[in-house]
């Protein structure tokens, strides 16, 4: 059965109202309620060839983070060139629903990847990071991604047990592979 592409449009202030995504995939909150982080930390590369207006517009709609609360800093490439870093810092409610978002955005395989490696993408202190396809996301769809990407950290309330920290992670994915 082949699935219709749907193109999500939001406006800023539904940050909170994301419920539903697809006819088939609808995000549960229940121990994903439960996930808390102290903070989420977003960065890009913007290159010289890039709309910093398209790249920013295309992450409010798909992500739902306003573009007004990236700052940028320019840089210099190897070769010359102009480079835009963009970061954007989000409250331990907006990282919340914005791993929640995430999470309900991509596609099955990369979820499944993402909930066996989990351990893969957090480090030592709880950090969760995910790197999501630059290109995609002006598309409107969420993938994983290592090159291009759109680099995410959620940073964790602090634990005394870190490594409990990531177990807790897992629960992010219980609506999708409830038993």
């Amino acid at each position: 059965m082949k699935q219709k592409q749907l193109k999500l449009r939001h406006k800023p202030s539904d940050i909170s109202h994301f419920l539903a995504i697809s006819p088939c995939v609808v995000l549960k909150m229940s121990d994903a309620d439960n996930i808390k982080f102290a903070a989420a930390e977003i960065n890009l590369v913007l290159h010289a060839t890039e709309d910093e207006g398209k790249v920013l517009k295309a992450i409010e709609e798909t992500l739902m983070v306003p573009a007004t609360r990236f700052s940028r800093s320019s840089s210099e490439g190897h070769y010359k060139n102009k480079i835009l870093l963009q970061k954007a810092v989000l409250s331990s409610k907006e990282a919340a629903l914005l791993a929640k978002r995430i999470i309900s955005l991509l596609n099955s395989a990369d979820r499944e990847h993402l909930s066996r490696l989990i351990d893969d993408y957090a480090d030592e202190k709880g950090n969760l990071y995910i790197r999501l396809d630059k290109q995609r996301v002006c598309q409107g769809r969420v993938s994983l991604s290592e090159t291009d990407a759109v680099r995410i950290r959620f940073k964790p309330i602090r634990r005394f047990k870190p490594s409990e920290t990531v177990q807790n992670y897992m629960s992010l994915f219980h609506p999708y592979f409830a038993k």
